[in-house]
C-alpha cells in the first residue's frame, strides 16, 4: 500500500499538475495511469481474497485511492481556474470605457479654460496695442495734413549703410590728416594720426549727426522754420569754413614748432585768416571742408527729407509689427490648442477601439476558459469511472462471490468544487458596447465645443480689427 500512495504522490507533483496552465492541468492518460497504478495486479489480487467483501458498502482501499488521486487532480485544476477567472474579472472590470469620456470631459474642460485664459489675456494686450497704433496712426494723418504732404515718406530700410559710409569718411579724413601732421610729429605718421583722429571726429560728426537733422528744416511747411534753417546753414558754412582754416594753420605751425602751434595758430588765424604757408595745409583745408559737405550729405539721406515725417512713419511701422506679431502668435497659440486637442481626440477613438475589442476578446476567452475548466471536470469523472469499472471488472472476474452491490454505480466526487466570478458578462459587453457606438458622437460634440470657441475667438478678432482676414493653413485645417 506504501508503494500505491508513493505513485499518487508522484503523479500528483508531475510538471503538468504543478503548472498554473489549465490546459496542461487537465491533461490525463488513463492507460499510462492504470499501468503506473498496477490496477490489474491490485484487482486479481483482491478479487482473489474475495475483496471487498459481499456485504461492503464503501468501496476499498484501491479505488479509494484513485478516487482520491482525481479528487486531488480535480483541486488543482480548481484551484488554477479560480485563479485565472480572479485575473479576468479583473482584466474585463479594468476594461471599460467609462474612463476616456471621463479623460475627454477633463481635457475638454482643461482646454476651454486654456482658451477662455488665453483669450482674455491676449486680447487686453492686442487691444492696448491697438489702441496705441490707432492713436499714432490719427497722430499720423495729423501730421500729414498740418504739415501738407501727400506722400508717402522715403528713407532707407537701415540706417546701417549710412553709418557704414560716415565711418568710412572718418576714417578717411583721419588718415589723410594723420598724413599732413606727421611731418611735425616726433612719433611720425602714428602721432600724426592719434591729433587728426579727434579733428575728423569733430569735423565730421557735427556734420553729419547735427546738421545733417537741421538741413532737413528747409522743406518744412513753416517758412521761419526754413528761413532759420538757411541761416543756420549760412552760419554753420562759416564756422566750418573757420574751424578747417584754423586746422589748416594750425598745421602750418605744427610742422615747425609742435610746442606752441595751437596758440600761435589761433593768433595767425586771427590775424591773416587766409594766408596759408605750406600747399599741404591748404590740401587738409579743402580735404576737410569736402569730407563736412560729404558728411552733412549722408546726414541729410539717411532719413525723410521732412522732418519727424521718417522717425514718425517709422514708430508706426513698428506698432502695426508689432501688433501683427502679437496677433500671429496668439493666433498659433489657439490654433496649436486646437490642434492639439483634436488629434487626442482621434488617438483616443483610435485607443477606444482597441479597448472595445480587446473587452470582447476577453470575455469570450473568460468563457472558453470556464468550458475548458468543466471540461477537464467531465473529464477527470469519466476517467476515473472508467478506471474504476476496469478495476471492478478484472475484481469480479477473479472471485467466487459475488461482488458488491455498488460495484453496479458509477463514482461521483464528494467533495464541491465551487468556481467563484463564472458570472456573465452579458450585460457589461452591452453596456460596453453602447459606449462604444456613442463613443465617436460624443467625441464629435466635444471637439464641437472647442470649435465654436475657435470661431468665437476670430469673431472678437474681427470685431476688434475689421480688416483682418485669416486663411486657415493646411496644417491648422489638419
Amino acid at each position: 500500500m506504501d508503494n500505491w500512495f508513493l505513485r499518487i504522490s508522484r503523479l500528483l507533483s508531475s510538471p503538468g499538475l504543478s503548472s498554473n496552465n489549465l490546459t496542461s492541468a487537465c491533461v490525463v492518460a488513463p492507460d499510462r495511469l492504470y499501468d503506473e497504478l498496477e490496477l490489474e495486479h491490485k484487482a486479481m489480487q483482491a478479487g482473489s481474497k474475495e475483496l471487498p467483501a459481499t456485504q461492503a458498502i464503501t468501496p476499498d482501499g484501491n479505488e479509494r485511492a484513485i478516487m482520491n488521486y482525481f479528487e486531488q487532480r480535480m483541486a488543482v485544476i480548481n484551484k488554477i481556474a479560480n485563479d485565472g477567472l480572479s485575473r479576468r474579472n479583473t482584466s474585463i472590470a479594468d476594461t471599460h470605457l467609462e474612463d476616456e469620456r471621463a479623460e475627454i470631459t477633463n481635457q475638454t474642460n482643461h482646454i476651454k479654460l486654456e482658451i477662455e485664459s488665453l483669450m482674455s489675456r491676449e486680447f487686453r494686450e492686442l487691444q492696448t496695442l491697438r489702441r496705441e497704433r490707432d492713436e499714432l496712426e490719427d497722430e499720423f494723418r495729423q501730421f500729414r495734413r498740418a504739415n501738407k504732404l501727400d506722400r508717402i515718406p522715403h528713407y532707407p530700410d537701415s540706417q546701417l549703410l549710412n553709418f557704414a559710409i560716415i565711418l568710412l569718411f572718418w576714417l578717411v579724413e583721419s588718415a589723410g590728416n594723420g598724413y599732413f601732421f606727421a611731418e611735425g610729429s616726433e612719433l611720425g605718421l602714428l602721432g600724426g594720426v592719434a591729433q587728426a583722429v579727434i579733428i575728423a571726429a569733430i569735423n565730421i560728426a557735427t556734420a553729419f549727426f547735427i546738421i545733417g537733422t537741421i538741413v532737413r528744416y528747409k522743406n518744412h511747411v513753416s517758412w521761419w522754420k526754413r528761413l532759420c534753417t538757411y541761416i543756420g546753414l549760412l552760419i554753420y558754412g562759416g564756422a566750418a569754413v573757420a574751424f578747417n582754416l584754423l586746422v589748416a594753420h594750425y598745421r602750418d605751425l605744427f610742422a615747425v614748432n609742435p610746442a606752441s602751434a595751437g596758440n600761435q595758430a589761433l593768433q595767425q588765424f586771427k590775424e591773416n585768416p587766409l594766408t596759408l604757408a605750406d600747399f599741404n595745409s591748404w590740401m587738409l583745408f579743402c580735404m576737410g571742408l569736402l569730407f563736412s559737405v560729404f558728411a552733412l550729405i549722408d546726414g541729410y539721406k539717411r532719413d525723410d527729407p521732412y522732418p519727424g515725417y521718417g522717425k514718425l512713419h517709422r514708430r508706426l511701422r513698428e506698432l502695426f509689427d508689432n501688433y501683427e506679431e502679437q496677433r500671429d502668435d496668439v493666433i498659433e497659440q489657439i490654433e496649436t490648442i486646437r490642434r492639439d486637442f483634436l488629434g487626442r481626440l482621434e488617438r483616443m477613438k483610435q485607443a477606444v477601439a482597441m479597448k472595445h475589442t480587446r473587452l470582447v476578446h476577453l470575455v469570450e476567452e473568460k468563457q472558453a476558459f470556464i468550458a475548458e475548466y468543466q471540461h477537464g471536470i467531465a473529464n477527470f469523472i469519466t476517467c476515473a469511472n472508467a478506471l474504476i469499472h476496469r478495476y471492478r471488472d478484472i475484481n469480479r472476474a477473479h472471485r467466487r462471490t459475488p461482488p458488491p452491490d455498488y460495484f453496479q454505480s458509477d463514482w461521483e466526487p464528494k467533495r464541491t468544487f465551487i468556481l467563484r466570478g463564472a458570472h456573465d458578462d452579458i450585460e457589461l459587453v452591452n453596456a460596453q458596447q453602447e459606449l462604444f457606438r456613442n463613443f465617436p458622437a460624443y467625441c464629435q460634440h466635444r471637439a464641437n465645443e472647442i470649435e465654436q470657441l475657435y470661431v468665437l475667438f476670430f469673431d472678437k478678432l474681427r470685431q476688434m480689427d475689421p480688416n483682418f482676414r485669416h486663411t486657415r493653413t493646411k496644417q491648422a485645417e489638419e
